[in-house]
């Protein structure tokens, strides 16, 4: 693994081969380490303030589970069998020692078992360096932003001691910048798989947008210029298929047969909530003084409905009706992960409005590990043949 684009071949390759690796070994992460002198950061999804791990000299890493490649004997012992894939995947690998690169893991409070992943792994691991964020619960509170802010300043103590630098306003700015550069080039590829969506496979798409949360940002943010260049200037034409959005993949991640299998029934996805926390929040304003409250407020005040983020003043129902209608999609799949209480909730309330809308959907259950698609194969062609042929 090499974090250059020239060097592995093209920007596709680069991107396969940091997701491969982030699979159960991490190998990249140790080169970099020994290259720059620098420390890893290894953070749950499904949104991290990377710039401030940045800034303090650490690589942020996106901790996404071992997508079925280990055998889950440690979590299955110290975890419920009831519990999502992705927080048992999480603590096997760092039961096996495969995130030792790390030199801290960083969990929130997305949801319940996030929020226990934390205790759990500090309880059984107590060499392992363990952070906690909490963010707000409430972002219309008039206290949300202070307290967001004392959060991140709370945090980027605790890895300034680990990594032996304050944490210093300018070289912020320097890595808000820089992340900005990024989130605006992911939203860049995102537009173009849906206004163009025959021109990059699914499995393409999601290498190049997943690989965004493995390598170094100055990197990453080179190999996707180059690689938008090379995919506007394919050639391929479009097929007969039904344009949906797939919706509940916001965590844990779904196997990439199911998603190729979605797109190979019939349907081209032209909007997913896969990885959507590296580029869910936008723009981050440079144009204050106090580099961590415009990152705190830029959380606060963000407008977009995120599962796993509770704003009283976003209509969740208008939201999902809007976002389908704006990708041009004629319809939606949920894919919702096993024991995912958050992607349950929003199930009930997306579909009552989809109903409402009279836009068509379909559910289907996954897990990380799975590989058997057939019944759901079925599923998916009925559902695409009675939109084309309605």
């Amino acid at each position: 693994m090499v974090f250059s684009a020239a060097d592995a071949g093209s920007p596709t390759e680069l991107f396969e081969a940091a997701v491969e690796d982030s699979y159960t070994r991490f190998d990249s992460v140790e080169r970099w380490k020994a290259a720059t002198g620098g420390r890893a950061v290894g953070y749950f999804p499904v949104y991290f303030p990377e710039e401030l791990a940045y800034a303090l000299g650490f690589l942020p890493v996106r901790i996404f589970g071992a997508s079925g490649r280990v055998r889950l004997d440690q979590a299955t012992s110290h975890t419920q069998s009831f519990i999502c894939s992705i927080a048992r995947s999480a603590f096997q690998l760092a039961s096996e020692g495969a995130l030792d690169v790390f030199d801290v893991l960083v969990f929130s409070n997305i949801c319940d078992v996030a929020r226990n992943l934390s205790g759990i792994t500090k309880r059984n691991l107590p060499a392992k360096g363990i952070a906690y964020l909490h963010y707000p619960v409430n972002n219309t509170s008039p206290r949300a932003l202070e307290y967001l802010r004392e959060e991140y300043v709370r945090l980027a103590r605790h890895l300034g001691e680990l990594s032996g630098h304050d944490l210093e306003l300018d070289r912020l700015r320097k890595a808000i910048a820089l992340y900005n550069e990024k989130r605006d080039l992911v939203r860049k590829l995102a537009m173009l798989k849906q206004e163009r969506p025959w021109l990059i496979p699914y499995t393409e798409f999601y290498a190049a947008t997943r690989a965004g949360g493995i390598l170094p940002v100055e990197d990453y943010i080179d190999a996707l210029e180059d690689y938008l260049r090379a995919v506007q200037d394919r050639k391929a034409k479009p097929m007969d298929k039904i344009r949906v959005v797939v919706l509940g993949n916001f965590c844990e991640q779904a196997p990439l047969g199911l998603m190729k299998m979605i797109e190979d029934a019939g349907c081209y996805i032209v909007g997913d909530e896969a990885l959507m926390g590296l580029s869910w929040l936008g723009q981050v304003p440079l144009d204050g003084d106090d580099a961590v409250r415009s990152l705190a407020r830029t959380y606060v005040d963000n407008p977009t409905a995120l599962t796993v983020r509770f704003h009283p003043a976003i209509d969740k129902q208008a939201y999902i009706v809007d976002q389908i209608r704006e990708a041009g999609a004629q319809g939606a799949i949920f894919c919702t992960p096993k024991f995912c209480e958050p992607a349950l909730y929003d199930y009930v309330i997306y579909k009552s409005a989809l109903d409402k809308a009279k836009i068509p959907y379909m559910h289907a259950e996954y897990e990380e590990s799975g590989s058997s698609f057939e019944s759901v194969r079925t599923m998916v062609e009925t559902f695409a043949e009675s939109i084309l042929f309605d």
